[in-house]
């Protein structure tokens, strides 16, 4: 193992010593350095070693992986990029490896100046998932060093998160469409003509709304499952579903940026933009496309939103509020929301951050053009399923409860 280490690190000298180098200031987010830049498209292919007989592979939707590298015939180093710099350090990977043999096989993700976050994941069928925990991180933890067991013939599929692709989005929202009676709507296109889709329920008087948003940032999978349990638990057809569902519409627009989980983006759409800063001068068509659909919805149906939810991941569970605003549609709402999630979830506290309501993030623009109770739900990278289920059900039968208790809108 000391000569693999060796030979490993040898590589990386080589290898980040000859690719193009960045500052640290490049994962450092800022707006208005990405006003007018464009991302760098990560070539679609197969990276093929041993006359054939082990390769790895960035052909499918979600995968990120820009170059392969073989240090001997159990090593491989492989460099992950970002779509553009200044970037969030969010360093998304995904790729599939098969072997004709079966095999150990140690790997080396490089990721230049930004530190490793997400440990890998890998599946075979792409459904069942296991942790890789095992990882050896160099100084600054810009490399990270794993081993992967290979079974001859098999294709395994390493991601940094389990992969939810583009195309398994749209596969959810046609099953609410069928199976749980909501109307299923194009409301616009990405920068690559992906279709944005809205849903939302039937039967109420169209007067009170409910705003779900999720997917802004593409590897954040763990917000993005919080939000279908979430619906889940709206949808469940319980005596408190139907009363809440008589009196709100639901409004979810599941997947924001299209394009980036499509391309396997670490943060942003195809303009190299962050689309929850995008929530004030809408230059981008996605937010563009979803504020004229609610102002319209709005103006149509003389309504009001009442609550608007945006579900994310980052390090660890955080919920990111307005200031108090006594303006809003449902005064109060969230501070009593999130007291209700304490007192409810078993040893839970709340780590909530109040952030002003000029910002150009998604809760700021709900707040503070639609007076609307609004809130960033993060949810932890390392969030087990059964907490991320049993908070976000919760999260939802707590606001049905709250939000039917509000003064019905005349």
């Amino acid at each position: 193992m000391k000569n693999v280490t060796v030979c490993l690190f040898l590589a990386i000298i080589v290898f980040v010593g000859t690719s193009c180098k960045t500052t640290n200031t490049a994962i450092i987010s800022s707006v208005k350095n990405l006003k007018n830049s464009t991302v760098d498209v990560q070539q679609k292919k197969d990276f093929i070693f041993q006359n054939g007989t082990i390769g790895f592979s960035n052909q499918f939707s979600a995968a990120r992986l820009n170059d392969v590298k073989a240090v001997n015939d159990a090593t491989y180093s492989l460099m992950v990029l970002p779509e553009n710099t200044p970037i969030n350090p969010s360093p998304w990977y995904a790729f599939k490896i098969w072997s004709s043999k079966s095999q150990i096989v140690y790997l080396q993700l490089l990721y230049q100046q930004v530190a490793h976050r997400y440990n890998p994941k890998s599946s075979i069928d792409g459904k069942k998932w296991n942790r890789i925990d095992e990882i050896v991180l160099n100084n600054d933890s810009t490399v990270a060093s794993f081993k992967v067991e290979l079974t001859a013939n098999d294709t395994t599929i390493i991601a940094a998160q389990e992969l939810i692709d583009l195309p398994s989005s749209y596969v959810w929202v046609d099953s609410m469409a069928k199976h749980q009676k909501m109307h299923k709507q194009v409301i616009g296109n990405s920068i690559n003509n992906n279709p944005i889709f809205s849903l939302h329920t039937k039967g109420a008087s169209g007067k009170e709304i409910v705003v779900v948003l999720s997917r802004q940032h593409p590897p954040e999978v763990t917000g993005y499952s919080a939000m279908q349990y979430f619906i889940n638990k709206v949808l469940n057809e319980s005596a408190l579903s139907k009363k809440f569902l008589e009196r709100f519409e639901m409004i979810v627009i599941p997947t924001v940026n299209p394009d980036g989980v499509d391309q396997g983006h670490w943060r942003h759409n195809m303009a190299g933009v962050d689309l929850n800063r995008d929530w004030e001068l809408f230059k981008q068509p996605e937010t563009k496309a979803i504020r004229d659909y609610l102002v319209n919805t709005l103006k149509k149906q003389d309504a009001k939103i009442y609550f608007a939810i945006d579900f994310h991941s980052t390090w660890n569970d955080v919920f990111y509020t307005n200031t108090d605003d006594q303006r809003s549609n449902a005064p109060g709402f969230v501070n009593a929301w999130l007291k209700a999630l304490e007192q409810t979830i078993p040893g839970y506290k709340i780590n909530a951050k109040a952030s002003g309501n000029g910002s150009n993030v998604s809760k700021g623009w709900f707040d503070r053009e639609l007076e609307a109770e609004a809130i960033t739900y993060e949810v932890g990278d390392n969030t087990s399923t059964e907490f991320l289920k049993m908070k976000a059900t919760i999260a939802a039968e707590k606001m049905m409860e709250l939000l039917l208790q509000t003064k019905p809108l005349k």
